[in-house]
């Protein structure tokens, strides 16, 4: 009888147990940015704000988890899904063939082209997307801007590589343009148009490149299906539609 109170006792205490873990150790959903992407993902003070932390945020949300945000430069978002120090990197990250084959992307969210950003004092007239090999042009590093040079003009000799300076960040390659390092910056439409609000920059130029944004996760994971989920949802539901135009208007 002894026996059987204390297997008992010891059930209860089990169960009682496992509730309190439960509980306490929710579970959390590791999410890497580049925040020096208005309107997509930016710092405001020291608050993240943007389309990009409002989706990853409604996404948290939807799949009743906690979220933890950790800001980076562009190019460390994929060495730490790599390195599984985040679940997924939502920063205005163009789905393309390269990335497919190491990374797991979400259904596209948006759309951007790439345009060419000068000082508003620039008297350069850009006529066609060739006249940009003549030029210095500044690039975020890692980015598609960059490979587009690269593949487009580079490549088929039509500027010297040494014309495209890579930063870490894009405010940098902004900083740069203004300064007068380069002659160009090339940029995402949105970034460009955030960018525009606050530094005396324009639009000279724009190439259709038609890029669709997606949530970039590790290869094979169970949580990916999750996530991307959560996205078709907010995105059916008109929610990531209201976002969006909360950040454009």
């Amino acid at each position: 009888m002894k026996l059987a109170v204390r297997i008992i006792f010891l059930s209860i205490l089990i169960s009682l147990a496992l509730f309190s873990c439960g509980k306490q150790g929710k579970t959390v959903l590791r999410v890497g940015t580049s925040a020096e992407y208005p309107p997509f993902s930016y710092k405001n003070g020291d608050q993240l704000v943007g389309i990009d932390i409002d989706i990853a945020r409604k996404i948290a949300e939807t799949m009743n988890t906690k979220i933890e945000i950790y800001p980076m430069t562009f190019d460390a978002l994929f060495s730490a899904l790599a390195s599984d120090k985040i679940d997924m990197a939502i920063s205005s990250i163009t789905i393309t063939p390269e990335r497919s084959k190491r990374y797991d992307f979400s259904t596209p969210y948006a759309i951007t082209n790439q345009v060419l950003v000068a000082k508003d004092d620039c008297t350069i007239v850009i006529d066609k997307f060739e006249d940009f090999g003549k030029y210095t042009i500044g690039t975020l590093a890692a980015t598609t801007g960059y490979e587009y040079l690269v593949e487009n003009l580079v490549d088929r000799d039509l500027m010297p590589k040494a014309s495209i300076k890579q930063y870490p960040s894009a405010l940098q390659s902004i900083n740069e343009l203004l300064q007068g390092n380069v002659d160009f910056v090339i940029i995402d439409d949105s970034a460009a148009a955030g960018y525009e609000k606050i530094n005396p920059i324009k639009i000279v130029y724009t190439v259709q490149t038609n890029e669709a944004y997606g949530i970039a996760m590790q290869k094979g994971r169970s949580i990916n299906e999750t996530i991307s989920k959560s996205l078709k949802e907010l995105i059916s539901s008109g929610e990531v539609k209201r976002i969006i135009q909360s950040y454009t208007k």
